[in-house]
């Protein structure tokens, strides 16, 4: 942590992306990622055996889906001799404009699946891609890679090439089903205007309420090296507190060290008319919110 080593009771560190943040050890956790812009899908697998069936069967499926004119909507397969595998095909039934690529990448028992479209005329590029996203390591878990690399979920792909890589993080707190909290990171081309520069009525907007409105903070908030701001608002409306936390980093343009990041909190409306599915006062909801701001860092060996 940038405030030293040690994790707060109840509390575990998890990697994603290029960086490290601590979450609750209850909370469920629903992330995404995409690499070059484009999405990474885990699943599991048996063995190699089986990671071959997955992706010959997703072979003639596609074999078997008839296009207009150029009869099947497969292209081609291409094996890497790792074992990895990628299937090309027309994107849509009715044209010729766009091919699509769906790239399976394995390691132990754990796989990816990378796709996206892509111009024709791209096809070198998407290949070389391809050909550079073979070095995949697993991630164990309770233990922080210290690889270069982009974690996505139990694998890390061993890589520090620039790209518009970004991930996402849900966390849904136990026993808080009113409380929505999510952390995002992108990598940027051009830093925009910083969070209290446009912050006029965004923030606010996030509650949905006008009564009793007030700012709790609105402030630079740094975390070790990473300069941020954040706003915190809150209010009260028919005996029912709700909140809209904010807290972002603008980042440093093409920068996979430096991507923008943010932080959201919110309680607002909702079918809950009491405090008692999220935060029982303005201490506690500011607790866990440090608690987490304070965490986030880049992993050590990322880049």
């Amino acid at each position: 942590m940038t405030k030293g080593l040690t994790v707060k009771p109840g509390w575990k560190t998890y990697a994603i992306g290029r960086h490290l943040l601590d979450v609750p050890v209850d909370a469920k956790l629903i992330a995404q990622w995409k690499f070059i812009r484009q999405p990474f899908e885990a699943f599991l697998i048996r063995d190699q055996a089986d990671f071959e069936r997955i992706v010959s069967k997703r072979e003639a499926e596609l074999r078997a889906m008839k296009h207009e004119t150029r009869g099947s909507m497969f292209i081609e397969r291409i094996s890497h001799p790792g074992g990895n595998e990628m299937l090309i095909s027309q994107a849509d039934s009715g044209f010729e404009i766009q091919h699509r690529y769906e790239c399976y990448f394995r390691a132990e028992k754990k796989a990816i699946k990378y796709s996206g479209d892509f111009d024709p005329s791209k096809r070198r590029v998407v290949v070389e891609n391809f050909q550079s996203m073979q070095d995949w390591r697993v991630v164990s878990p309770g233990i922080i890679p210290t690889e270069i690399g982009f974690v996505a979920g139990e694998m890390l792909l061993v890589d520090k090439d620039f790209n518009y890589e970004s991930w996402s993080l849900v966390i849904q707190l136990a026993d808080k089903p009113d409380a929505s909290l999510e952390v995002s990171s992108f990598v940027i081309g051009k830093v925009e205007q910083t969070l209290r520069q446009r912050a006029g009525g965004i923030v606010t907007g996030m509650l949905g309420m006008a009564i009793g409105l007030s700012r709790l903070r609105n402030r630079e908030r740094p975390v070790g090296p990473i300069w941020a701001e954040e706003i915190l608002v809150a209010g009260t409306q028919n005996g029912k507190r709700g909140y809209g936390f904010k807290w972002e980093a603008p980042g440093k343009s093409q920068s996979l060290s430096e991507p923008q990041l943010n932080v959201e909190l919110e309680v607002s409306e909702s079918a809950y008319k009491t405090n008692a599915q999220s935060f029982k006062n303005d201490d506690e909801a500011l607790e866990l919110w440090d608690t987490l701001i304070d965490s986030i860092r880049l992993r050590p060996g990322a880049v």
